[in-house]
């Protein structure tokens, strides 16, 4: 199979394209409607696993950079590996733009979902909601344009690809151990209340006017060490999201009962730690961003047990060359 993605770096039907979409679309919707993923909930936008995969593994912002996924791939031995529906893959999001083959590893997630739905994980990031947040270097549509044509460019993109991206989670809970999101943290009691009152996070994203709020923060946001005028977050250059600072890290992780924020969204060399260790930022995309380095996380159920800092994860992040 790896073979058969590699054949993306020359061409990717526009057929094979929608069908794949349209399988992954398949998969997720039913999780939603049953509200199950294999040992774990699905609650609208949110993922809560029941307990610790045998093997975790988490991908983060890729910009279609499709040489550093397949690597990614192969090191992990997927096929092997997404068999086992205790083993979790969780991406954390921004699949396109920036990167030369967007679709390429459009294709290959989907297909990745497909195949192995109760194995993968597939997160929201800031790229995937170019409707919501329109931003410049959204450039998946000229590339769609390019290959297909603008007539069937247009169909693809606002037929299947953005109903797809539109169920892409954007919260996921690994019990007592990890918060995983695109961006940051919201700085808003909102959602936080709502947990407080055993609703869950689940039920709070679909709340109309929590999401249209919350979910720029989600995809958007980024810690930052130190906020000006002692608060608690400040606007975020990047115009859209927040700047939030620890003591929102801090009232995050105590109210979900976890140990870790793991988050994408930042360009960096591999990862970073940010509030004492609350924070850990993966970024896994090379081609887009070459003065960074890239790299992805592997971590077994006993090992991840034993975390609780980001510190400690660091053995178990893997540069990809």
């Amino acid at each position: 199979m790896l073979e058969d993605f590699e054949e993306l770096f020359v061409e990717v039907q526009a057929q094979a394209l929608t069908e794949v979409v349209e399988n992954a679309m398949a998969a997720i919707q039913k999780e939603r409607q049953i509200g199950l993923i294999d040992r774990g909930k699905v609650n609208a936008q949110m993922v809560e696993l029941d307990s610790l995969p045998e093997e975790l593994v988490l991908i983060g912002d890729i910009h279609g950079d499709l040489q550093s996924l397949l690597w990614v791939l192969k090191d992990i031995d997927f096929e092997t590996r997404l068999t086992n529906p205790n083993n979790k893959l969780i991406f954390l999001g921004d699949y396109v733009d920036r990167g030369s083959n967007s679709i390429g590893v459009l294709y290959v997630i989907c297909y990745l979902k497909q195949k192995f739905p109760n194995s993968v994980v597939l997160m929201r990031g800031n790229h995937e909601a170019p409707v919501e947040f329109p931003f410049s270097s959204h450039d998946l549509p000229l590339k769609l344009a390019q290959k297909y044509g603008h007539k069937m460019a247009e169909s693809i993109y606002g037929n299947k690809i953005i109903p797809f991206f539109r169920l892409l989670s954007l919260i996921v809970l690994i019990p007592k151990q990890l918060l995983i999101v695109h961006g940051g943290l919201p700085t808003g009691d909102d959602l936080l209340l709502n947990i407080r009152r055993g609703n869950g996070l689940g039920f709070a994203v679909q709340d109309p006017f929590i999401s249209s709020t919350a979910m720029e923060e989600i995809l958007w946001n980024d810690p930052m060490e130190h906020i000006s005028n002692g608060l608690d977050w400040e606007y975020s250059r990047r115009g859209y999201g927040k700047h939030f600072g620890i003591a929102i890290s801090k009232k995050w992780l105590n109210t979900s009962a976890s140990k870790l924020v793991i988050r994408g969204h930042e360009p960096c060399q591999g990862f970073k730690i940010n509030h004492q260790g609350m924070i850990l930022t993966l970024f896994s995309c090379k081609e887009a961003y070459p003065g960074f380095q890239a790299a992805y996380i592997k971590i077994a159920r006993e090992q991840l047990m034993n975390i609780h800092y980001g510190e400690e994860f660091v053995r178990y992040i893997k540069r990809i060359p």
